[in-house]
């Protein structure tokens, strides 16, 4: 059972933080999970990019002190779960969310995308980037935690599981199988085939796109075989994007 035991929810004391937080509750009391709570404190670089090293890096240890008090009477405002621990560290805050998770075990990070933007630099954030890059567990987030239309999304009611092709693939649907159970839902495969959409000015290539296809619902069948289990599938011609696999 994937059950999250330990939840780390980084907070940078925004709106798109106090956001998510319905959902770590919501996380934290339906699996029992331990919360800790996260604020890392940007510190200036250590070399100064002119490359002059006359300048010494100053840090204010008072003014961190004031900062950690502040976290700690904030989020005590505004966040209950059954378990919490709050801590403040010095750092840079995507290296250190991706090491604290490791270090104590963490089983899920939940934190908010920037939810601006057209580019997906933009939507996701260098922080949140990085974490999903670096983390070896796993990471929750939506950019637009704020919009009162996200809570319809918890519970949650249905998991689309994007995968490529492979038999390797096949711990991620074991594992969406068995997170389907724990939150009873349902699910659902995803696997996009980019070479088989068809452009309207070529000319012969629709059979070549049924072709691939076809090819990829056989991959699909021999994953699910691998994983042990029988998913709904869709195999969609094109990129994973908005409206496939619905």
């Amino acid at each position: 059972m994937p059950a999250f035991r330990h939840i780390l929810f980084p907070v940078e004391f925004s709106e798109r933080s106090k956001a998510v937080c319905p959902y770590v509750r919501s996380f934290a009391g339906h699996f029992h999970a331990k919360v800790t709570l996260l604020n890392v404190v940007q510190l200036p670089p250590a070399i100064p990019s002119s490359g002059d090293f006359s300048y010494p890096v100053m840090i204010d240890f008072p003014a961190l002190e004031q900062i950690r008090d502040a976290f700690k009477g904030r989020l005590k405002d505004y966040f209950d779960a059954p378990e919490v621990e709050r801590v403040v560290e010095l750092g840079d805050p995507a290296i250190d969310i991706s090491d604290y998770a490791r270090q104590h075990g963490v089983d899920l990070i939940m934190l908010p995308t920037h939810g601006y933007g057209r580019f997906r630099s933009l939507l996701l954030g260098s922080v949140v980037s990085k974490v999903l890059h670096d983390s070896d567990c796993a990471v929750w987030t939506a950019p637009h935690a704020e919009d009162p239309v996200m809570q319809q999304h918890w519970p949650c009611r249905r998991l689309v599981v994007a995968v490529d092709r492979g038999s390797e693939q096949a711990w991620v649907l074991r594992r969406a199988v068995e997170l389907a159970r724990e939150l009873g839902t349902s699910v659902r495969l995803v696997h996009a085939v980019p070479g088989a959409q068809h452009q309207s000015w070529e000319t012969g290539g629709e059979e070549f796109a049924q072709f691939l296809l076809q090819m990829a619902e056989q991959d699909m069948a021999k994953l699910q075989a691998a994983a042990g289990t029988k998913f709904e599938v869709s195999v969609v011609a094109g990129g994973i994007g908005p409206g496939c696999g619905k």
